[in-house]
């Protein structure tokens, strides 16, 4: 058994109940020839680099599936039949493969991606709350100078004017 990949373009004005239809559509068609649908991943719709029937945004999906060549040309004849498809192409990943084993190779893979993406933004949480603690001493720090050089004019606006002034003269007088 051959694994093949087919990425195919739907049009982006159909609903998502279409899409979805579209998709189990040509899934099915893989089965049906004698084909094992291994993987189908929708990518979302997206800009295409010019316009194709019109069209400046398309939905892209990505068939993988072992099978012969019957199965995949199968496919392309359909897809190539459906107005709903704007573009595809089908390409020949490898020769001899087990679908299981593609299968649990694909799980392990997504598996060990979601335990990257928890642990990058386990760090990064990290590194904001870091951070922001940062941040906080640093106010705590501002506030706490600005008090201190607040304190001296504070208590020198408590002192009562011309006191000590006049009690240094009315004790001795003139020192010289």
């Amino acid at each position: 058994m051959r694994r093949y990949e087919t990425i195919f373009i739907l049009r982006p004005d159909l609903g998502e109940a279409a899409q979805k239809e579209a998709i189990k559509r040509f899934g099915g068609l893989v089965t049906s020839s004698g084909g094992d649908l291994i993987d189908s991943e929708e990518w979302g719709s997206r800009e295409l680099a010019y316009r194709i029937k019109g069209e400046q945004r398309g939905f892209y999906v990505r068939l993988d599936y072992g099978g012969n060549g019957a199965t995949m040309n199968e496919v392309e004849r359909n897809l190539k039949l459906s107005d709903n498809i704007l573009r595809y192409l089908s390409v020949l990943v490898g020769d001899d493969v087990d679908p299981e084993a593609v299968r649990a190779e694909l799980e392990a893979h997504r598996k060990r991606t979601a335990e990257a993406r928890a642990a990058a933004e386990a760090a990064r949480a990290a590194a904001d709350a870091a951070r922001d603690a940062a941040a906080a001493e640093r106010a705590e720090q501002s506030q706490a100078a600005k008090d201190a050089a607040a304190a001296p004019v504070e208590a020198a606006a408590r002192e009562p004017d011309g006191d000590e002034t006049a009690g240094d003269e009315a004790d001795g007088g003139d020192e010289n």
